[in-house]
């Protein structure tokens, strides 16, 4: 992971962490398409992206403590996908940050890029 994807990285993190609990809060819809415009500026998202993988690793939505053992090219797969359901399907992200989802892969991402900054 380069420098410029860890800066936002660590800036995506601190900017979600405390609006992305998972649960029934609400969130509004200008956060969460900002963040939507985030990622897509950070440089998470795979620009090479194939739905056979994303089925393949699909069942980290399922079980969220998953996350925690991902890499972080499945963290950018996951980002991915959601990212692409939510243009057909909106809704879709908002139910990952319900389900905890969203907040467990930010976690990840967040892990990786600290102990890159170490």
């Amino acid at each position: 992971m380069n420098a410029l994807i860890t800066r936002h990285t660590s800036n995506l993190y601190t900017k979600y962490v405390g609006n992305f609990a998972c649960g029934e809060k609400p969130v509004s819809v200008c956060k969460l398409q900002e963040f939507l415009a985030d990622l897509s500026k950070s440089e998470l998202l795979l620009t090479d992206f194939k739905w056979d993988e994303w089925y393949h690793n699909s069942h980290l939505v399922d079980r969220p403590e998953y996350i925690a053992d991902a890499s972080l090219y499945e963290c950018q797969l996951l980002l991915t996908a959601m990212v692409r359901l939510e243009k057909f399907s909106p809704g879709v992200m908002d139910n990952m940050r319900r389900q905890g989802v969203v907040i467990a892969i930010l976690e990840r991402i967040n892990m990786f890029s600290m102990k890159l900054a170490c």
